[in-house]
C-alpha cells in the first residue's frame, strides 16, 4: 500500500508520503530484511521522488505567478 495525502499548512499545501513496508506476520529473516534493507531504500527514494515533485511545483507555481504580476509588454505600436 502507498498513499499519498495533500494538507494545507501555514506555509502553504504539504504533500505527505505514506509507505508501510512491515508485515506483522512475517518470519524474523523477512522482518529484518525489510527493517535494514527495504525501509532506507524506500526512504532514499522516495525523499528523492518528493524533492523533484516539490520542484517542479515550485517551477511551475513561479512561472504562473509572474504571468500574473509580470504579463508581457505590449506589442510596439507601428510607426511609433
Amino acid at each position: 500500500m502507498w498513499a499519498f495525502g495533500l494538507y494545507p499548512s501555514a506555509e502553504g499545501t504539504r504533500l505527505v508520503s505514506r509507505n508501510p513496508i512491515a508485515l506483522p506476520e512475517a518470519a524474523l529473516p523477512t522482518r529484518v530484511l525489510n527493517r535494514f534493507i527495504m525501509e532506507p531504500g524506500s526512504w532514499v527514494m522516495e525523499r528523492k521522488m518528493l524533492l523533484g515533485i516539490k520542484q517542479r511545483a515550485e517551477r511551475t507555481s513561479a512561472k504562473a505567478l509572474r504571468s500574473v504580476i509580470l504579463p508581457d509588454p505590449p506589442a510596439a505600436v507601428a510607426g511609433q
